[in-house]
């Protein structure tokens, strides 16, 4: 490369129905390590945007979750990096009664918001699984309760829980990644009501009133049962990340606890279990 030339990366555009993003899945970072992915409103239609390293892959995946492709750009760009890209194109997304806004965004005094770094841990609030925990967690009355959040990523579903006015939260994820998020994110928010641990499972003592659970069906299957001892009596477990089609697999796990609340979103499903 000669001096004068700048490092450039191959960035895809796609043009989707407004709407069908929600239709993402978690999976699609497993083929975008290291990179992000950007969704810009445009008149009825949204732009997906990323920097797959195997443009065909990444598109045929997208048509693969059912997102309604209309058009794919692809364009040559000056290397940014991650921050500057996440600037660029993170914007505030409003969820039932709170705003995430990012940290250079303005916060609007009359309303309730949560401030995210977006970066890799899983958890900006644009992922239907987190959607439906905030949507379920918002019917369950947590003045003064104890909670435990289960795979915390970003520690948006804690946030949300002293937005609820919990009164102890403990955050806890296996990857130390995400526990720095948080830690990162409990600053932003300047709030010292939640406590953070990097554990498996199977470590966490104690029982709490609520407990939040944003995983996947081959975690419940495997640890519902332990999940469901870390409840106290009469508390509630609040779950998501489980796909329609997996909801009959997902639900005797929690027997006897009765199911009192479902929500459903695309292919996803949330549940709250008493």
């Amino acid at each position: 490369m000669k001096p004068s030339e700048k490092p450039y990366k191959i960035r895809v555009d796609v043009r989707a129905e407004k709407g069908s993003e929600e239709l993402l899945p978690e999976g699609i970072y497993d083929i975008l390590p290291g990179q992000g992915i950007w969704i810009e409103e445009k008149g009825d239609d949204v732009i997906i945007k990323a920097y797959p390293s195997d443009v065909e892959e990444f598109v045929d995946y997208l048509r693969k979750s059912n997102i309604s492709v209309k058009d794919v750009n692809v364009e040559k760009e000056v290397s940014l990096d991650y921050a500057e890209l996440t600037k660029k194109y993170f914007r505030p997304i409003r969820i039932e009664d709170v705003t995430i806004l990012a940290p250079w965004h303005k916060k609007r005094k009359s309303e309730k918001c949560i401030v995210i770094e977006p970066g890799m841990a899983f958890g900006t609030g644009r992922h239907e699984s987190t959607k439906l925990m905030l949507k379920l967690m918002r019917h369950i009355d947590m003045e003064d309760k104890s909670v435990l959040d289960i795979g915390c990523g970003s520690g948006i579903l804690s946030l949300y829980a002293n937005v609820l006015g919990a009164k102890t939260i403990i955050a806890v994820d296996n990857d130390m990644d995400a526990v720095l998020s948080v830690k990162k994110n409990l600053t932003l928010n300047d709030t010292s009501r939640i406590e953070t641990a990097c554990t498996d499972l199977h470590h966490i003592k104690g029982t709490y009133d609520i407990i939040l659970a944003n995983l996947d069906i081959q975690t419940f299957t495997r640890r519902a049962g332990y999940i469901k001892k870390l409840l106290k009596s009469g508390g509630f477990i609040v779950i998501s990340g489980v796909l329609v089609k997996n909801k009959k697999d997902v639900l005797p796990l929690f027997h006897p606890l009765s199911l009192i609340r479902t929500e459903k979103k695309n292919s996803w499903c949330g549940f709250v279990f008493k």
